[in-house]
């Protein structure tokens, strides 16, 4: 009984953690956050980057393929 109480304390703790987390990235969204993220520029930020980064890595590729 007290292992199963036990069990079910630790389990509780886990997903309260877990809920803290996932509650702590979402404030980052909020709108009522003085500095909250505003995902549509992020997201085009992010994929600008990632396009940059194929390049980078499509001309490092082309460089190491010339040199064989």
């Amino acid at each position: 009984m007290e292992d199963n109480l036990k069990e079910q304390l630790e389990d509780l703790r886990s997903r309260y953690v877990s809920l803290s987390i996932i509650l702590d990235e979402l404030w980052g969204y909020h709108p009522s956050n003085p500095n909250f993220v505003n995902i549509i520029r992020a997201h085009s930020e992010v994929v600008d980057s990632l396009t940059e980064i194929e390049g980078e890595i499509n001309v490092l590729e082309y460089k190491i393929n010339s040199l064989n």
